[in-house]
């Protein structure tokens, strides 16, 4: 903004005007007015930021008290009812049960959120509005490091620690009846010939091991010898907590020419279980 000139003639503070009249500028009242504006715009301008600050961290506070609050219900469907689809695809709930079951004997009872250890934070990417919240939350046997991330109102991310969160927390799914269907599909798709939608139900690292090419001949190989699948049926299971866990599913398979066993098994990594070998009797991978 240019500077603006004021000027006052003043008798009194004027020597070589003294005994003149005194004349008042015209532009003085409007010059007063004009900052009074000015300045009361500036009070506006920094109440409203101070407004957004507040409303973020109320939001942010309000989501972390929401996701919490998810969390400790001990219903995983609570706290997949936050996600946005993308976080979904990568979450089982037997696996995040577990998990909530962990923080709730470590950490017990929610207490609320430390309002000085606590940052909210937006902004718009791609038309999306991204929210970040991070900070103290206080329980029951201690605190914890609380980071959320939101896409349009939707869980994208989150990470929780805290002090002496046992690196071994996980011992396995809350129940197995995920797994045993994801098993059945991939079995019921493989000897019903659909390698393309197989192949999609594998882990990158044995799509890698198998490509859809080597997928397709075994496929091939498979059903010219077993004949049309007629049932595929669950039989037993193992888990695995040696070093990583690992669950193995077994079932059933009977086929227009042939009957066999065959199994599929899953390692859990972060929230989830994925498929990274199979077996079918003579086929194994």
């Amino acid at each position: 903004m240019k500077p603006m000139a004021v000027s006052a003639i003043d008798a009194g503070r004027t020597p070589a005007l003294a005994g003149a009249k005194r004349v008042h500028s015209l532009k003085e009242p409007g010059m007063k007015k004009v900052l009074m504006i000015l300045g009361f715009v500036f009070i506006v301008l920094v109440g409203g930021f101070i407004g957004l600050l507040a409303l973020a961290q109320i939001t942010g506070g309000q989501m972390q008290e929401e996701f919490f609050d998810a969390v400790l219900s001990g219903d995983p469907k609570q706290v997949t009812a936050l996600f946005h689809p993308a976080l979904i695809e990568e979450v089982d709930e037997p696996v995040l049960a577990a998990w909530m079951q962990c923080l709730k004997a470590e950490r017990g009872d929610f207490k609320g959120l430390r309002k000085t250890y606590f940052h909210t934070s937006t902004k718009y990417e791609g038309g999306a509005k991204i929210t970040e919240s991070r900070g103290t939350v206080d329980f029951q046997k201690g605190p914890v490091q609380s980071e959320l991330g939101y896409r349009d109102g939707k869980l994208i991310r989150f990470h929780i620690d805290w002090d002496g969160m046992p690196n071994d927390w996980f011992k396995g799914p809350i129940g197995t009846e995920l797994y045993r269907r994801r098993g059945d599909a991939f079995l019921r798709a493989f000897l019903e010939g659909q390698a393309d939608e197989a192949f999609a139900m594998m882990h990158p690292a044995l799509k890698r091991a198998v490509p859809l090419e080597k997928l397709t001949k075994m496929i091939q190989r498979v059903t010219e010898r077993a004949g049309a699948l007629k049932s595929v049926v669950y039989d037993s299971e193992e888990l695995q907590t040696a070093d990583t866990v690992r669950l193995k599913v077994f079932y059933k398979v009977v086929c227009e020419k042939a009957e066999t066993t065959a199994s599929a098994d899953f390692q859990f990594v972060d929230l989830k279980g994925h498929l990274i070998a199979f077996n079918l009797t003579g086929e194994e991978d």
